[in-house]
Parts: C-alpha cells; structure tokens; sequence
C-alpha cells in the first residue's frame, strides 16, 4: 500500500523547476511503488500534479523515461 502524499518544501521544489528549466540533470535516489531502491542521474522534463500528488517527469540517463513522486526522491549532490 502505497503511504499518503507529503507535500516537499519549496526550496526543493524550486530546485526541480530550476533544472528543468536549464536542462540540468540530476543525480538522485527514488523509490518506487513497491518500495525498490534506485538511483541515478536523471535529466528532468516536467512536474505533473494528479490526484494532488506531484511527479517528476524525466529521462533517465541511457535509458527510458520515468515518472516519479516527488515525496519519494532524495537529490544526490555531485
């Protein structure tokens, strides 16, 4: 069962918008639906909102896009 949505500060939040606006990419480590562990540097794209819930949009670097929600992300610094 997935845990209710946490709202992120603003702070971090403006550092998503930041890198999607200058197409920067980032290192972070997220997890998934079924609480799995990743990490990697992701460049991204967008911010969704559904059902009150926010989501990082991005391209995984060397791979496939993802979708992940935002509460569930920690930024890696290089």
């Amino acid at each position: 069962m997935t845990k209710p949505y946490q709202p992120i500060a603003c702070a971090l939040h403006d550092k998503y918008e930041i890198a999607i606006m200058h197409k920067k990419q980032l290192r972070i480590r997220w997890s998934d639906d079924r609480d799995e562990q990743h990490a990697g540097d992701v460049l991204p794209k967008d911010i969704l909102v559904k059902d009150k819930q926010e989501f990082l949009v991005a391209d995984v670097v060397g791979g496939e896009a993802i979708c992940i929600r935002l509460d569930k992300i920690t930024i890696l610094e290089p």
